[in-house]
């Protein structure tokens, strides 16, 4: 739900409580000014209680499951709220009268309990709309998931359907029948777990990290076959790998990194770390290349990178964090997720 129709929603829902109380108005045509101004002082004293629900008490702790916190500061907010709402009242009475001597006079606990209903309701409507808010924007954020997912698939399977990898790495391994035919058994079996991979477990919401990681290691071995320096290419893992991660969020990184990579500059030409602690993940990848080569307007920045951002807001939201860092020689990324639960 946009922000545009919560805004109406709240905008209908106070008209309708003004008009609500407009016939106790109306039957009292000899109202003071003094009580118009008290009847607003409530009126915007239970919007704030409201609002303090919906805004700070329901997102932090009931939409977090978080009941104990949620219900035992409830139970405090509601108690002690009526005192300040009746203090400001008293404060304006006061002020009307021109009178501040005995300002809490008419206090009383009868009096205290008559506000804690009123105070009580604003923090229930409260509460309950920010969770049917919640809720509806869970909705409509699994029907975008679901979308962008199949969009994901799509590009995922045009990508195996590309024939410039798949003929290159066939290419090579045809090259290695004759030369070392182990070799190119080995590069075959690893081209069809990728494919494999591409094709079926990529559907899954999250996949173990071990296959991501298998899966990098495929690539890169494959990728390894077409250059003379083999050992160019750096890949690192260390951590905790028994955790679930969304499929194929790293594919359009390290697809950047080998297509501007250049292993003619004495460095690696590509170096990629993964490593995991408690649930965190970070990735970093940085591909070297010649100076002439103008990488941050060739590609870096496509479609491949955008699809990824669109793909880590919807799954991961402000969980996660992509950094990209361009050089005059090298193209540096890191990307951190938290796949902790809230």
């Amino acid at each position: 739900m946009s922000k545009k129709r919560i805004t109406y929603i709240h905008v209908f829902i106070w008209l309708f409580a003004i008009f609500a109380n407009l016939p106790y108005s109306t039957m009292n045509q000899g109202l003071s000014a003094q009580e118009i101004v008290g009847n607003i002082i409530a009126f915007l004293y239970l919007m704030f209680i409201f609002y303090l629900f919906y805004l700070v008490m329901a997102p932090r702790f009931l939409i977090k499951n978080k009941l104990d916190l949620f219900f035992g500061l409830s139970f405090l907010v509601v108690l002690i709220m009526p005192f300040f709402g009746y203090t400001i009242l008293f404060f304006s009475k006061a002020v009307f009268e021109g009178d501040f001597h005995h300002f809490y006079g008419l206090y009383s606990f009868k009096m205290h309990m008559s506000g804690y209903f009123p105070v009580l309701t604003a923090a229930v409507f409260g509460s309950f709309f920010c969770v049917i808010i919640n809720w509806i924007r869970t909705l409509n954020q699994k029907t975008e998931l679901d979308r962008q997912k199949l969009a994901v698939e799509l590009d995922l399977l045009k990508s195996k359907l590309n024939p410039h990898f798949l003929f290159n790495t066939l290419n090579n391994i045809d090259s290695l029948i004759q030369q070392n035919p182990a070799e190119a058994s080995s590069a075959l079996i690893k081209l069809s777990d990728i494919m494999r991979y591409l094709t079926y477990e990529t559907s899954s919401e999250v996949v173990d990290l071990r296959r991501e990681i298998e899966y990098i290691r495929n690539f890169i071995d494959l990728y390894r076959i077409r250059i003379k320096t083999p050992d160019d290419i750096c890949f690192e893992v260390h951590g905790d790998l028994n955790i679930m991660i969304a499929p194929a969020l790293f594919v359009p990184l390290i697809e950047n990194a080998f297509k501007f990579a250049s292993f003619r500059t004495g460095k690696p030409g590509v170096d990629i770390k993964l490593s995991s602690d408690n649930g965190i993940v970070v990735f970093e990848i940085s591909n070297f290349f010649e100076s002439n080569l103008n990488v941050a307007d060739n590609g870096h920045s496509g479609y491949g990178l955008i699809n990824l951002r669109t793909r880590l807001d919807l799954m991961y939201h402000e969980k996660y964090q992509l950094i990209i860092e361009p050089g005059d020689k090298s193209y540096h990324v890191i990307l951190t997720i938290n796949t902790n639960a809230d």
